[in-house]
């Protein structure tokens, strides 16, 4: 019988590649592994939906015309909701 030496990440490898893999800036392989993690980890699925969704919101928000006072009350309340899915 034949081990196998795949790499697979771990929940280091996604915090550090996040920012990378929301940019689409990983390569096949690097993202093939990331999203092989979050198949089987919940926590980081939930972190990498929540940075999915702030970044949605931001860009949806920036590109209103007129930015309403209670733009920084929003994010922070998005920002402390994501803290605590963890």
């Amino acid at each position: 019988m034949m081990a196998t030496n795949k790499k697979k990440y771990n929940c280091k490898d996604i915090e550090k590649r996040l920012h990378a893999f929301l940019d689409n800036q990983l390569s096949s392989e690097e993202k093939n592994l990331f999203e092989e993690h979050l198949d089987f980890c919940l926590p980081c699925d939930k972190k990498v939906e929540f940075e999915i969704k702030l970044k949605q919101f931001i860009q949806h928000r920036a590109q209103e015309e007129n930015y309403p006072a209670s733009l920084e009350r929003d994010l922070l309340r998005v920002i402390n909701e994501g803290r605590s899915i963890s």
